[in-house]
């Protein structure tokens, strides 16, 4: 039985549940979650461990002499998130890189809401979903297809492969605060989750010579670069502070 139309009904409600449960949550916290009524803001830095694979992409890199992703790349992700007055929830806005040696740049944005489902004074557990959008690009400065070759030396520039995609990471997430303080908290945190990479076609472009990412020049022919659509897991775990006002 084909299973992709349960994920995706899943993927779709889980949001609309996590928020018809914040007026609920504001009367029903107990003692183990009295740390949740007090503003807070949080600060979390974590690697990560990527699963999903390209291997159309890999296949490109290595035939033209480009270090592909390692097995498992791993990047860093940095979070700021708040945690409401009287609530269980968590709204996160996150920003993740990849820090492996490879010849192709990836990053992350996403926002992200997360419901805590368990807790204790020093512990407790969340789960939800984070949406957003991903980029990746490829300076061609060694060997290249012969199409690319000649454009190169048409407009006197680095080629630069890019595409963008929007992704889904539903995931639970458990902290860890043995450094407690009235104010601050300092503790350690993981996160298992799921992500759903949907990849736009490659673009063929380059940069003008103050290099930034908006002024991407893309030239209108086909790469015949294939793409594919990204599904793995993502572990993480790092370090988590966070800050209660009043």
């Amino acid at each position: 039985m084909n299973s992709r139309p349960w994920l995706l009904l899943f993927l779709l409600l889980m949001p609309a549940v996590l928020l018809s449960q914040e007026q609920r949550d504001k009367t029903s916290l107990g003692d183990a979650n009295r740390s949740t009524q007090t503003f807070s803001i949080l600060f979390n830095v974590s690697t990560v461990f990527y699963t999903a694979k390209d291997e159309k992409i890999d296949n490109f890199l290595t035939r033209y002499g480009y270090k592909a992703p390692q097995g498992v790349p791993v990047g860093l992700n940095f979070e700021l998130a708040a945690i409401p007055v009287n609530s269980r929830m968590m709204y996160s806005l996150q920003a993740s890189t990849i820090i492996s040696k490879q010849d192709i740049g990836s990053t992350i944005f996403k926002a992200a809401a997360y419901r805590r489902i368990w807790g204790e004074k020093h512990f407790w557990i969340s789960a939800g979903l984070g949406v957003g959008s991903h980029g990746s690009r490829i300076f061609l400065n060694g060997k290249m297809p012969p199409a690319f070759d000649s454009l190169a030396n048409q407009y006197h520039k680095e080629l630069v492969l890019r595409r963008t995609g929007f992704m889904i990471e539903p995931a639970v997430r458990f902290f860890w605060y043995p450094i407690r303080t009235r104010r601050f908290e300092l503790g350690l945190f993981g996160t298992v989750a799921y992500d759903l990479s949907f990849n736009s076609r490659w673009k063929l472009g380059y940069y003008n010579p103050s290099g930034q990412f908006s002024s991407f020049k893309s030239l209108s022919k086909k790469t015949g670069v294939q793409t594919h659509r990204e599904f793995g897991w993502a572990f993480s775990d790092g370090l988590s502070c966070r800050f209660k006002l009043d």
